[in-house]
């Protein structure tokens, strides 16, 4: 009996799949340009972000180089300054003030 079934169901998918299949000539052409047009649309912004990747990427290494070179050049200059401030030495003891 589930064999009758599923072999009265396949031969309806068969027949659906035969009636799908027999479109005039117009319409497999419009399916087949519609299906160029949606793939030369994918493919020009996957290029396009490419080479927008490779125009912003040199850009903004050159900008992160540049901060980091005067954070580098701040921070030097700090402790250029504060050199002056520190005292060696060793605490022995230290006094609360009460």
């Amino acid at each position: 009996m589930a064999s009758f079934l599923f072999s009265q169901h396949a031969q309806g998918w068969q027949q659906m799949f035969r009636r799908s299949q027999s479109g005039g000539f117009f319409s497999r052409l419009f399916a087949w340009l519609m299906l160029g047009v949606v793939l030369t649309v994918g493919l020009l912004l996957i290029v396009s972000v490419l080479l927008l990747s490779w125009l912003l990427i040199p850009v903004l290494m050159y900008k992160r180089r540049r901060a980091l070179k005067a954070r580098f050049e701040t921070e030097r200059a700090y402790r250029q300054s504060s050199q002056g401030d520190i005292i060696d030495g060793v605490v022995t003891e230290v006094k609360d003030k009460v």
